[in-house]
């Protein structure tokens, strides 16, 4: 979704008051819950967290999960005008609110016959064609924004298709302003770096675990093969889970820049972040080789040429086919990728870095940092190009994005990079690449290995929790 300034709303819900509001679509959600969608279980289970006020729209919900939200209501008073209502239903999160809903129902259907025609330009006169259901529909983006009218910040949740496509529509067009229209994958993201950068750390909706106690378990969710080893003193594995950590770390220093209006001052916080990860990918990389050296003893080779990149470490890679031959095919199906991330390391580390442009998409009223790759020499744009073309990536089906942050991916414009969506994708591919890496190296599943140890039951319900309704952009590549 485009960038708004809605991570830093200006309030503080650790005493109970004014939580965040979240309006979510129950036909919608009914739906994704019938289906086991993963993110709107995630989603829900936060309904009855003091971080969030959840209210939903009016249809009869079909699962607990929603029954237990109280809907909205549209009333009219005494006077004639028409109010939102929501009553307190007892539950310490939720409380009682009226505003007025001053749109018409004709405007509303006006509306909804541009959303849902096929013939944009002839709309108008579809205006008594638009169905109940259709109405409703668009209905629940006018309830949102007149709940959010004086305190802008506050989301609606829904995976309907039609609103989602026109969110940057409605914000621009009527009902107008800031409304934050979210699908549950983007929510699952947003709502965890939304409580996390008030320093509240979630592992479940009722459990916090601290921020070093966060990212310690959520990395041990995500890599459960890494092994804590008993004389960590020169092992190159703790190294590896450091790193890993700080990159988690990372990510979600640059989420809290991409949801704030950017300007100077977020495009510098994201060139640090942006850089540092990159650091901290290749560094993930170069202890995974040593490790690999040190395991199967290849020490003919000097240490710099220790390396996962086939334009550096040939020789060390073939020894390494020598020893293990389904790592050296697992290195070989993620080579794209390794090299991807190789050549923007020497942008960021030694030749001055990048400085992140605005990039400003006026036809789709869209806004974001990026990092326009004409910057780079034409060297190293051509093989980001020649390494990007080898990765899987689509399109983002709402933002003019790809799902590796990439805008305009015309190279005869060179293109651009929105940090936060390739950071994200890359470390998404770090985590499978990496523990199945670990797997091939011989070590097994740590949680699993000791889930029935007494000692051990406190971390292991963490991970679990943290697997089972952690709000994290991550929680797709769950082992």
């Amino acid at each position: 979704m485009n960038p708004r300034d809605i991570i830093c709303r200006d309030h503080d819900s650790r005493d109970g008051e004014d939580p965040l509001r979240v309006l979510v679509d129950t036909a919608s959600l009914n739906e994704q819950l019938a289906d086991g969608n993963d993110a709107a279980q995630r989603v829900l289970d936060y309904a009855a967290n003091r971080e969030f006020e959840f209210i939903r729209s009016p249809d009869t919900p079909r699962h607990e999960e929603l029954e237990c939200i109280p809907p909205y209501t549209i009333e009219t008073a005494e006077n004639g005008a028409r109010v939102v209502r929501s009553d307190d239903d007892g539950q310490q999160t939720t409380t009682s609110f009226s505003y007025l809903f001053g749109y018409q129902e004709r405007a509303i259907r006006r509306t909804t016959a541009r959303v849902f025609s096929d013939d944009i330009d002839a709309y108008a006169t579809e205006v008594e064609d638009v169905t109940e259901r259709e109405l409703a529909t668009v209905r629940q983006v006018f309830v949102h924004a007149a709940l959010n009218h004086r305190d802008e910040g506050h989301l609606f949740i829904t995976n309907r298709t039609v609103l989602l496509t026109n969110r940057r529509w409605f914000e621009a067009h009527f009902p107008g302003g800031q409304l934050n229209i979210m699908s549950l994958g983007e929510a699952v993201e947003y709502l965890g770096l939304y409580i996390r950068y008030r320093e509240q750390f979630y592992a479940s909706p009722n459990l916090t675990v601290g921020m070093f106690g966060w990212y310690w378990h959520l990395f041990r969710a995500l890599v459960p093969r890494y092994h804590v080893e008993a004389d960590a003193a020169d092992d190159y594995l703790r190294g590896f889970s450091i790193r890993f950590q700080n990159l988690l770390i990372a990510v979600d220093e640059i989420g809290y820049q991409y949801f704030q209006e950017p300007d100077n001052r977020t495009q510098l916080n994201v060139q640090y972040h942006f850089d540092n990860a990159i650091s901290l990918i290749t560094g993930v990389f170069d202890t995974l080789a040593l490790k690999t050296a040190e395991k199967y003893a290849i020490d003919d080779i000097r240490k710099e040429f220790i390396s996962l990149s086939n334009n550096r470490g040939r020789d060390f890679l073939n020894e390494v086919r020598e020893a293990n031959t389904d790592l050296r095919d697992h290195i070989a199906d993620h080579m794209a990728y390794i090299n991807l991330v190789y050549v923007l390391r020497p942008l960021v580390v030694h030749r001055g870095g990048y400085q992140d442009s605005l990039l400003e998409d006026a036809d789709q009223d869209w806004t974001a940092g990026v990092i326009p790759l004409d910057r780079f020499n034409e060297a190293d744009r051509d093989a980001f190009e020649r390494y990007y073309r080898e990765i899987d990536d689509d399109p983002l089906p709402y933002d003019p994005l790809t799902e590796w942050g990439l805008y305009q991916a015309d190279w005869a414009d060179a293109g651009y990079i929105e940090p936060y969506h390739f950071m994200k994708a890359a470390v998404k591919t770090l985590i499978q690449f990496a523990n199945a890496y670990l797997q091939l190296l011989g070590y097994p599943d740590f949680i699993e290995q000791h889930r029935e140890d007494d000692q051990g039951a406190t971390f292991i319900d963490t991970c679990d929790r943290i697997r089972q309704t952690g709000l994290t952009g991550f929680y797709q590549v769950f082992p």
